[in-house]
Order: structure tokens, then C-alpha cells, then sequence
């Protein structure tokens, strides 16, 4: 288990909180832990479409709720840790490039919350 990883029996407790709770709990734990989490493999991300058919890239505060929200789906894929200065530095540029947005803490599909790359590069400023 990675250092800023959590306990199933945790994880499981943080996908019941609403909505507001995860976005929450997503933010606080990239600002004090200094990374995200993503879902794929060496070859592939996660990505997602929300109903007007944008493209989200799904992000977890924990590797144990992107587990629990995705293992089983596709053999070989497993949870990423993205350091949060890589992923401003590298992939938000990307991800604007691709007129991408980001799906906050998704559970059973349902996400907490959609942000823009500029609303998220406002609530992680105070980790730079």
C-alpha cells in the first residue's frame, strides 16, 4: 500500500458521504498529500463522457476507492499515483488540449462532482 493510501474499511466509509463530502475529502487529500489518482495501464487512462458527451478524466483521492470503484473492469489496469506537480505541469495541458474535464471521486459511476481545469487549478493553489 502506497504511504498516502488508505484501509479498505476507510475507503468503503468515504464512497457513502455525499456528494459535497468527496469533493471535499478528494481536495484535502491532494493538497496534503501532494498527488491524485488515476485509473488504466502503462498504455491507457480512464476516461469518461458526461451527458453532453465532454470528455472527464476521472480522479480519486485514494488508490483503495479507485479500486473499489473499478478493479475487476479490465484485466492488467490498476490505480496510478500522479504527483500533483506532474499532473499541473503535464497533464492539465493535456487535458485543455483535449477539452478535457475532471470527474471528482466517481462511485458507482456517479460522479461527485465535474470540474473544470481552471476550478481545479484554483482549489489545489494553495499546495503550490
Amino acid at each position: 500500500m502506497a504511504r498516502d493510501d488508505i484501509a479498505r474499511g476507510q475507503a468503503e466509509r468515504l464512497r457513502q458521504l455525499d456528494d459535497a463530502a468527496r469533493v471535499a475529502t478528494t481536495f484535502d487529500a491532494i493538497i496534503n498529500n501532494g498527488a491524485l489518482w488515476v485509473w488504466g495501464d502503462e498504455g491507457d487512462i480512464l476516461f469518461t463522457e458526461d451527458a453532453r458527451r465532454r470528455n472527464l478524466l476521472p480522479i480519486w483521492p485514494h488508490a483503495t476507492v479507485a479500486r473499489l470503484e473499478n478493479e475487476g473492469d479490465e484485466p492488467g489496469e490498476e490505480a496510478i499515483r500522479i504527483p500533483l506537480k506532474v499532473f499541473l505541469k503535464e497533464w492539465l495541458p493535456q487535458l485543455e488540449e483535449d477539452e478535457a474535464d475532471i470527474a471528482i471521486f466517481p462511485v458507482e459511476g456517479l460522479n461527485a462532482a465535474t470540474v473544470t481545469l481552471s476550478d481545479f487549478r484554483a482549489r489545489v493553489s494553495p499546495a503550490r
